[in-house]
């Protein structure tokens, strides 16, 4: 029965946040989501071309959160990221972006010690890739912390201390849009010698 004022099951105009976790299977990408959409985030805005922000978290956020908070905004054309230590929550969340087609392309580069020290994680990475033309995995002895973003105007740059798995806790990082600096750090992706398994 409808009641006389209002129906209590009803909670109005869904918020875009609310569409964005409907969207996604990943609780991982859903808890990523609603960080940035709490309005105590720290990040308000997105650097302009040329400007840099310095930003250090105290498990507000980790080195993924940066990617929803860019995919909400823009399509991103591709992705470059390198890491030491990645997880399968992680993994599978940036499948899913991919193939919800809010990443083009998706290049990661992985410190080869993940094949022994988490294999399980690798195999599943590696299966992604194989069944996903534009999703790449490489390894090298590395322990970078960088992930870069081009979107259609844009080319976010992301640096800092934190690995992309969840236990991030005092971590630094430089946000950045700059195509120069872009350019620079793809280096690592497209001039290194990097091994494909």
């Amino acid at each position: 029965m409808k009641k006389r004022f209002f129906d209590i099951n009803d909670s109005g105009p869904k918020k875009e946040e609310d569409k964005l976790s409907e969207l996604f299977t990943s609780k991982y990408i859903n808890k990523h989501f609603a960080k940035i959409a709490d309005p105590s985030f720290d990040v308000n805005r997105f650097p302009m071309p040329g400007e840099c922000f310095f930003l250090q978290s105290d498990t507000a956020f980790n080195a993924f959160t940066f990617i929803p908070m860019i995919a909400k905004a823009y399509k991103i054309k591709e992705l470059y990221a390198s890491t030491y230590s990645i997880s399968r929550k992680v993994i599978d969340a940036l499948i899913e972006l991919h193939d919800k087609g809010f990443i083009d392309k998706v290049t990661l580069l992985i410190s080869d010690s993940m094949i022994k020290r988490n294999p399980k994680t690798i195999d599943n990475l590696m299966a992604m890739c194989e069944t996903r033309a534009n999703v790449n995995a490489y390894y090298a002895w590395s322990h970078a912390k960088v992930c870069i973003m081009r979107t259609e105007e844009s080319h976010f740059v992301i640096e800092g201390s934190g690995n992309w798995a969840e236990n991030a806790h005092y971590e630094q990082y430089l946000f950045a849009n700059d195509k120069g600096l872009y350019n620079f750090r793809k280096e690592l992706f497209t001039n290194s010698k990097l091994k494909k398994y």
